[in-house]
């Protein structure tokens, strides 16, 4: 049996022996094969026994083959995050310390390791002599000077202000971000039986008059010009979007070569106005949504756009009032205040309840939670960040892309951006990674709807009477 920090003590007659205690073991989750040895190497000199795994399934096996005294995570892992990771292994053995790696981290990154179990979090390039003390600290029971749970929690947390800060000049240079790239799977059977075409249900006219892109843009035209309006969708939707942007103002529209989920389709026209216009804010309105007061709402966005400009370390969400416990849309459990618009009060998001049973919707509406309409504020330098911090491929593929160049150059360059890139959600891997700097606004007045299930898009139409007859040309 290897040396090791303790001794044993052996009863051999009246005598005591000493004997070698067995070596701390130490896993490292690590995907680059040469980082990991320069770690196994620094630790094993120092007198661990290492256990190298270069994924998050392949350390799930190892944590439950055997004990490991701490382990090691790198953030970035091919498959199973690095975060996704800690919670299981926090969860699994929660004494062990673990320590969170990472090349990409920040404030928010620190908060979100905490939250998921991790006891310690370093950033690359670190010193290997550092971490080799890290562990050492961490398996004989101390806590790291640098890292202790108070300094963890306070990062990324931004303090609640009543008194807001003056507004720059001229107010906020607000920008609209349009989705438009959805397929709308669910209700493609509907809208064919409706409207005897096949078509992604927010270029069809089914409530209004209008189709929901149109209503959409109609919307964001009350508080944002054309020129600053960006609209993303997928090249594939390109003979929609020119029959819908026919005879009006025209918005910037950039075309993915494919669909590559929430994140990218943010990501990407957040690079695009980051660079246009450093300091801007942003709007993130998805086009399938039903909003009867069509100014209120845009009221409400401005009122968000206000704070954000005030307090830019904020991102805000816009919650709806609900009317009932529905149980296919997100809630947003809203905590304390963290300060106020003219109007109202913005509060700190304490949690998510993704699309829950029925007795858990009936508990949110009791508790006074929100619908999360996924309609959001922020900065754009604010969204990139999260972004580099939690899905920092896609950032990275986003960020090298020329977006001035237009053109087919840059219709070659997003493909070849996209194919290099895994899938990513943006509520999952970015939002709710984000709980430090999100807040919520509720939408008071406004009547909102997302028509994303035939029973919603049914039901509004039967209390609307507006039940198209005839195809949608186009």
């Amino acid at each position: 049996m290897r040396q090791g920090y303790g001794v044993q003590s052996l009863a051999v007659g009246n005598r005591k022996a000493l004997a070698p205690a067995r070596a701390p073991r130490v896993l490292v989750v690590e995907d680059d094969a040469d980082m990991a040895a320069v770690v196994r190497d620094a630790l094993a000199a120092a007198g661990f026994a290492v256990a190298l795994e270069g994924s998050g399934e392949g350390a799930i096996a190892a944590a439950e083959r055997e004990r490991f005294d701490a382990v090691i995570v790198d953030k970035e892992l091919p498959s199973l995050s690095g975060l996704d990771l800690v919670s299981f292994l926090s969860h699994r053995a929660p004494s062990t310390p673990i320590v969170l790696l990472t090349a990409f981290g920040g404030a928010l990154v620190a908060a979100a390791a905490r939250l998921r179990g991790a006891t310690h979090y370093l950033e690359k390039p670190v010193r290997l002599a550092a971490l080799v003390d890290t562990v050492r600290a961490l398996v004989r029971g101390a806590a790291p000077a640098d890292a202790t749970p108070a300094a963890l929690a306070g990062r990324g947390a931004p303090r609640p202000s009543r008194a807001p800060a003056p507004a720059r000049g001229g107010g906020p240079r607000l920008w609209s971000i349009v989705l438009a790239g959805g397929q709308g799977t669910r209700l493609r059977p509907l809208v064919r039986r409706l409207l005897g075409e096949e078509r992604p249900k927010q270029f069809t006219a089914l409530v209004d008059g209008r189709s929901m892109f149109c209503q959409t843009l109609d919307r964001s035209a009350l508080a944002v010009p054309a020129a600053r309006t960006v609209v993303v969708s997928l090249r594939e939707h390109a003979r929609y979007l020119v029959s819908e942007l026919a005879g009006r103002p025209a918005p910037t529209v950039l075309l993915q070569p494919e669909d590559r989920g929430t994140a990218a389709g943010i990501l990407l026209p957040a690079h695009w106005v980051a660079r246009r216009d450093p300091g801007a804010t942003v709007v993130v309105l998805p086009s399938d949504h039903l909003v009867r007061e069509e100014r209120l709402f845009m009221d409400r966005v401005e009122e968000a756009a206000a704070f954000v400009d005030r307090h830019p370390q904020w991102l805000v969400l816009l919650g709806a009032p609900p009317t009932e416990p529905e149980t296919e849309y997100g809630w947003i459990e809203p905590g304390e205040e963290v300060g106020w618009t003219a109007r109202r009060p913005v509060r700190r998001v304490r949690r998510f309840v993704e699309k829950p049973p029925a007795d858990v919707a009936r508990a949110c509406l009791a508790r006074g939670a929100l619908w999360n309409t996924f309609v959001f504020v922020a900065r754009a330098e604010t969204l990139l960040d999260a972004g580099r911090q939690f899905a920092w491929r896609l950032h990275e593929a986003l960020g090298r892309v020329p977006l001035a160049i237009g053109g087919e150059a840059l219709r070659r360059a997003l493909t070849r951006a996209y194919a290099a890139v895994p899938r990513t959600d943006f509520s999952t891997a970015i939002l709710e990674e984000c709980v430090p700097i999100l807040a919520v606004l509720e939408m008071a007045g406004v009547t909102w709807s997302d028509l994303g299930s035939p029973r919603r898009l049914l039901r509004v139409l039967q209390q609307t009477a507006d039940l198209p007859s005839t195809p949608v040309s186009g």
